[in-house]
């Protein structure tokens, strides 16, 4: 009787395990589409083919070539419909600059845009889509190694903002950055009241601690930094968690894993 029961079951499980077969497979030819890199950006390959001669000379098309050349890899060209694209419109100096500072790395170009940029509006701090151009223009200092005048750059977005509505509507981002700068130039004192008001503005922030960490060790307090790393640890570890993916709660400040345990792991030894 049971024999018979288990031959009955064997035809179902059979077209369950082909189905499986068959399921395993569209997977894995999604996974391998997936890997393959696109030749455009987005949507650009059609529009490319489509309207190749016949492109109108207007802002957004050059920006989009611009980027589908970004997408092939052409940096060359890439660089040639940017800089057609601010000629056109001097208001995409913004978004050019913020393209150079965070795609090609190339500051000194970025800063030029930024300048350009900031110059349409001189007596504003006009806006880089997050973020204040002076902003960005410390970002581009900071990248060049340049922290007097990345801090110089950083107090402008910052300090206005917060005297006018207080320093809980400053991006705590940007304390970041400055606090960052603090450090390079050995002024822990200052990173430390920058990152006070980072962490009231965000109070789960491992980007704040791991700088606290940093600088709490400029000043030889090894027992605080201690707590500072580990409060680090903890919140990237549930930040990674709620995210599930490669987070970062900043692009500008990246801060990894890796580096925070064996920061932890080296300061063990320590009394």
């Amino acid at each position: 009787m049971r024999l018979c029961f288990f031959c009955w079951l064997l035809p179902p499980l059979s077209v369950l395990a082909q189905d499986n077969e068959r399921i395993l497979k569209s997977f894995a030819s999604t996974l391998a589409a997936n890997r393959s890199a696109q030749t455009r950006f987005f949507f650009g390959e059609r529009r490319e083919r489509v309207r190749s001669d016949t492109l109108s000379a207007n802002t957004q098309n050059f920006r989009h070539r611009a980027f589908n050349y970004v997408w092939a890899k052409d940096y060359e060209q890439a660089v040639v419909w940017l800089e057609k694209t601010t000629a056109l419109s001097p208001k995409e100096h913004g978004i050019v600059g913020e393209f150079y500072l965070t795609q090609f790395h190339d500051y000194p170009r970025a800063l030029t845009h930024f300048n350009a940029y900031d110059a349409l509006t001189p007596n504003f701090d006009d806006i880089v889509g997050y973020n204040p151009v002076s902003y960005m223009r410390g970002l581009a200092y900071r990248s060049m190694g340049n922290h007097e005048k990345a801090i110089e750059q950083f107090s402008i977005a910052i300090e206005p903002l917060a005297a006018k509505h207080g320093d809980e509507w400053v991006n705590y981002r940007h304390f970041v950055s400055r606090a960052v700068s603090y450090i390079a130039t050995q002024q822990p004192e200052k990173a430390l009241a920058d990152l006070e008001k980072a962490g009231k503005n965000y109070k789960r922030s491992a980007l704040v601690q791991y700088h606290r960490g940093r600088a709490l060790l400029l000043l030889n307090r090894t027992a605080e930094a201690k707590t500072a790393f580990q409060d680090a640890s903890f919140f990237f570890k549930a930040l990674r968690a709620e995210r599930r993916g490669d987070y970062q709660e900043d692009d500008f400040n990246p801060i990894y894993e890796i580096e925070i345990d064996e920061i932890i792991s080296q300061l063990k030894s320590k009394p």
